[in-house]
């Protein structure tokens, strides 16, 4: 019994540690991104300074409108960045009370994953 309880453990381990790595993997993307777009309206808030010292109204208002654009990308970009947190967390909660509720489910279920993974990587090592 303590060897299934060890063997649970160890599952409940895994799973934790790769829900973890796949949170980790997925904030690093949306920073990424986040990054990208503040250089974008960096950009364009020059852009938009710069017009707006030679441009005439029509100029000025597509100028603002560019800006508007571009804080819209980023507001996209937070809502979409706590949505993929909030699911990554739920996806954590949700791994961990399965392998609670079903200990030697998860167990083999853990076992044939790393089976499937050391063949993929010995299978890459004879190439």
């Amino acid at each position: 019994m303590e060897k299934v309880e060890k063997g649970v453990d160890k599952a409940a381990e895994v799973a934790h540690k790769a829900a973890g790595k796949a949170l980790d993997g997925a904030e690093d993307a949306i920073e990424s991104t986040r990054k990208v777009v503040d250089k974008g309206l960096s950009k364009a808030e020059r852009t938009v300074r710069d017009l707006n010292a030679h441009a005439d109204p029509k100029i000025d208002d597509v100028a603002h409108k560019a800006l508007d654009v571009a804080t819209q990308c980023i507001n996209l970009v937070a809502d979409t960045s706590e949505r993929t947190r909030q699911r990554m967390t739920d996806l954590c909660q949700t791994t961990n009370r399965y392998v609670v509720e079903k200990p030697g489910k998860s167990l083999l279920i853990a076992a044939a994953v790393g089976a499937t993974l050391s063949a993929l990587l010995l299978g890459r090592r004879g190439r």
